[in-house]
């Protein structure tokens, strides 16, 4: 699929939504632990709750159902932002690392919430997962397409747009990504408001 230089890449989880807060709601339910957003230091959940294996799978099992990605919170500050960019004649890319059989419920989500949007994808951003006879994609396909901008949450994913990609990244505040990006083209952002803020200088180059 084609995409134009007036493209902007926007991440899911914890982009869009409220994916990380949803997590540790699960992790309380589940196993009876009680951990802070801000002790999500690491951006496998799993490792940040202290999780055995097991614990890890049955809760990535979980989250992945249906009904756990319905419950998730909108972010309403981004999908604002959405509407303003699409007005102002740019068009909006999600791209999601979720696994391939939560593509269905993932647009039951968007659609739930009116997150405006010209295309959905799912890559698989960390090797998690197959992408023969799936709907997603692999790195090596997400590079050939063209943004002019994209917002993530995760900073391996940015490193990989700003480095490989050449695509200047906004990369959104989270307990998991204080490392310093080591690359120019990274921009860290507080909040959706300081995003939607910057846009014009960025994006529209």
């Amino acid at each position: 699929m084609a995409l134009g230089s007036k493209t902007i890449y926007v991440d899911l989880d914890d982009v869009l939504c409220q994916t990380a807060r949803h997590f540790l709601v699960v992790v309380e339910r589940e196993f009876g632990k009680r951990v802070s957003y801000e002790q999500l230091t690491d951006f496998d959940i799993g490792t940040s709750c202290a999780l055995h294996t097991e614990e890890r799978e049955h809760l990535y099992r979980v989250v992945h159902e249906p009904d756990e990605l319905m419950k998730m919170a909108p972010i309403e500050a981004a999908i604002a932002a959405l509407r303003q960019w699409v007005e102002a004649g740019f068009e909006i890319a999600i791209v999601t690392g979720r696994p391939p059989d939560s593509y269905e419920p993932s647009l039951a989500w968007l659609s739930r919430h009116s997150v405006t949007n010209h295309s959905f994808t799912m890559v698989n951003k960390y090797a998690r997962f197959e992408t023969e006879n799936t709907v997603a994609i692999s790195l090596d396909e997400l590079a050939t397409r063209n943004y002019c901008w994209a917002v993530e949450d995760s900073l391996p994913m940015a490193q990989y747009l700003a480095g490989q990609m050449n695509v200047r990244v906004a990369l959104i505040d989270c307990p998991w990504n204080q490392a310093s990006p080591n690359h120019p083209s990274v921009d860290r952002f507080t909040d959706w408001p300081t995003v939607a803020q910057a846009m014009p200088k960025f994006a529209a180059r």
